[in-house]
């Protein structure tokens, strides 16, 4: 990395996640950091630019296509018993972080 940048106010700087004690935020920078993150968003980008694109339309696709890869993570690894208990961490996840880091990145990007 040539450059110690924080994406959105208060955050850790991309070096300072990678290398931190937390297993969690430091899996997250990896991802981040990672040709995952980069095809990830090359794709996006190419879709935006298809005719008739819909960002209603990406969103949801985008929101269900993260539900399922992440289901099919977990039943790789836990038994189908799990289901409710990885159901309410998924929605503590979803109600703890999104709309916090939406509305962070919406601001970042209005600024």
């Amino acid at each position: 990395m040539t450059e110690n940048k924080r994406l959105l106010p208060g955050s850790m700087s991309d070096e300072d996640a990678l290398t931190c004690d937390d297993p969690i935020t430091a899996f997250i920078a990896r991802l981040s950091v990672s040709k995952v993150h980069d095809e990830l968003t090359d794709f996006v980008n190419a879709e935006i630019k298809r005719p008739g694109a819909d960002i209603n339309h990406m969103l949801i696709g985008m929101a269900a296509y993260m539900i399922q890869m992440h289901s099919s993570f977990a039943a790789y690894f836990l038994k189908a018993e799990s289901a409710d208990d990885v159901v309410r961490q998924f929605q503590a996840v979803l109600n703890r972080t999104y709309r916090e880091h939406f509305v962070d990145s919406a601001k970042e990007l209005a600024a």
